[in-house]
């Protein structure tokens, strides 16, 4: 479940990349009301000025991927490419170019609501008892909404696994194990975890079986590009017993790495 938070009337989604806060350009175009593509020519024009993996971090390829998997909902992940993540600091300087009434709100809004949200004032001893109390009540509030959100989302990630069963069982288990890969780090490691399970739950050997599978494509007049490209999943879709037990395998990994 996303945790959106408001800043000056627009809602972005809450995202965090090596334990902070970041934002992406379009989130700034969002939140400044500026025409798509604002945030990102600022950058593209002063980039020499920005340090990588302090102002900013570039992701690529499956990193990317997982990504976006695990933070835009609603979004295709395997058509993203690259994404560019910007920090406080990076935002910050973006934002100089925008000077606008609006623009100075926004700055301090983004700043105290997203990404200074988890320095909140702890030492409260300079304030009144009265005031104390209040603000300690607050603050249990929105730590107990905050463990509400993430049972609930346990519970949604519970719920589709167990009951959801999407019709295309291929992008429903890589969905998964790159949501895995996301949060544990590398995704071909649990990949390959999964299919080693199989082979012990199934008693069988997949390498076995991909290469009677291309004997069989070759007799059958397959491409040479049909051949080579064939994989474990083709031969899992082949038999409804492995693809059960994988699918299982799949699930039971889902709910022990990311719930």
């Amino acid at each position: 479940m996303e945790e959106l938070i408001a800043v000056a009337g627009k809602q972005i989604a809450a995202k965090e990349f090596k334990g902070q806060r970041v934002i992406t350009l379009k989130d700034i175009d969002t939140v400044h009301r500026r025409a798509e593509g604002t945030a990102s020519r600022n950058f593209r024009e002063n980039r020499d000025k920005f340090i990588a993996n302090v102002d900013y971090f570039e992701l690529s390829g499956t990193e990317a991927v997982n990504f976006a998997t695990a933070n835009f909902v609603g979004t295709n992940p395997r058509k993203v490419r690259n994404l560019m993540l910007i920090t406080e600091s990076g935002y910050l300087m973006i934002a100089k170019s925008l000077t606008d009434d609006l623009a100075w709100e926004v700055q301090r809004q983004l700043v105290n609501n997203y990404f200074r949200v988890k320095d909140l004032v702890s030492d409260l001893s300079g304030l009144s008892p009265q005031l104390q109390v209040l603000i300690s009540m607050e603050l249990k509030q929105k730590q107990m909404e905050k463990e509400l959100l993430i049972t609930q989302n346990h519970v949604n990630i519970i719920r589709d696994t167990i009951i959801g069963r999407s019709a295309d069982w291929r992008r429903d288990v890589v969905k998964k194990l790159r949501k895995i890969g996301f949060k544990q780090g590398k995704y071909e490691e649990f990949a390959k975890e999964s299919y080693v399970i199989l082979e012990e739950r199934a008693g069988c050997k997949l390498d076995v079986r991909l290469e009677n599978l291309k004997d069989r494509l070759k007799k059958a007049g397959a491409t040479k590009t049909a051949i080579n490209q064939a994989n474990y999943l083709d031969v899992i879709n082949s038999d409804k017993r492995l693809k059960e037990i994988y699918i299982n395998i799949v699930n039971q990994m889902y709910v022990k790495y990311v719930a």
